[in-house]
This record gives C-alpha cells, sequence and structure tokens, in this order.
C-alpha cells in the first residue's frame, strides 16, 4: 500500500469539507437578515469567511508539516499553529473593537466550521483500508 492514493483521498476530503464550510456560510449569511440587522449580515459573512479561511490555513499546516516530517525535517510546528491563532485573535479584536463586526453574529458564521465538517463527513464514504 503506497501513501500516494492516502494523499489523494486526504486532499479530495479536505477539499469536500471546505466547500461544505463555504456552502454552510453562504446559507447562514444568506439567512441572517431574519435574525439581526445590516451590520450583523455583513459580520455573519465576516465570520463564514474566517472559518474557510482557519480551515483552509490548517489543512495547509498540516500538509506541510505531514511532508517535511517524512522528509526527516522537523517544522516549528508550535510555533506556527501559535502564529496563525495569534493572527485570528488579533483580527477578531480589530474587527470588533472598531465596530466593523458585531460578535453575535461572527460567532454564528464561524458556526460554518464545525457544521460544515460534520455535514461534509455525510457526503463521504468511510475509508477503505486493504489488508496487506
Amino acid at each position: 500500500m503506497t501513501s500516494e492514493p492516502m494523499n489523494e483521498d486526504a486532499g479530495a476530503t479536505v477539499e469536500s469539507s471546505l466547500w461544505s464550510v463555504a456552502v454552510v456560510g453562504a446559507l447562514l449569511t444568506l439567512l441572517s437578515p431574519l435574525l439581526f440587522g445590516a451590520l450583523g449580515v455583513v459580520s455573519v459573512g465576516i465570520g463564514a469567511g474566517l472559518a474557510v479561511a482557519n480551515l483552509w490555513a490548517v489543512a495547509r499546516t498540516v500538509r506541510a508539516f505531514l511532508g517535511a516530517a517524512s522528509a526527516g525535517r522537523r517544522p516549528p510546528w508550535l510555533a506556527l499553529a501559535a502564529l496563525k491563532l495569534v493572527a485570528l485573535f488579533a483580527l477578531l479584536g480589530l474587527l470588533v473593537k472598531n465596530g466593523w463586526a458585531e460578535v453575535l453574529p461572527l460567532a454564528l458564521g464561524y458556526l460554518a466550521l464545525p457544521l460544515g465538517i460534520v455535514l461534509s463527513q455525510f457526503r463521504t464514504g468511510a475509508p477503505v483500508h486493504e489488508e496487506g
């Protein structure tokens, strides 16, 4: 059994999850006028966008980490993860402090991340493990 098909399967799963998160985020944004005003709708859209961007960044970081680990190098995993987290919190703080986004609608938009990941798992089949 080679690692090439597993990487393709993992890439397809991540791509499916990204699309699911984006679709859930778009639906939440389209439904948000029922709950919020104009700034709330924008906030839901920003939260959904951050959810997609965060999943993409995590997927790229993990892919780079696993590729480097298989090549015998050890990237600064903790530093990369901490940098991403600090950047996310700084951006959220900037948006809320300047009044460009509201907290509750922003959180509702970010909810697209776990919902999209869960829904993407319903679309994909269970992995098939070959006996070798």
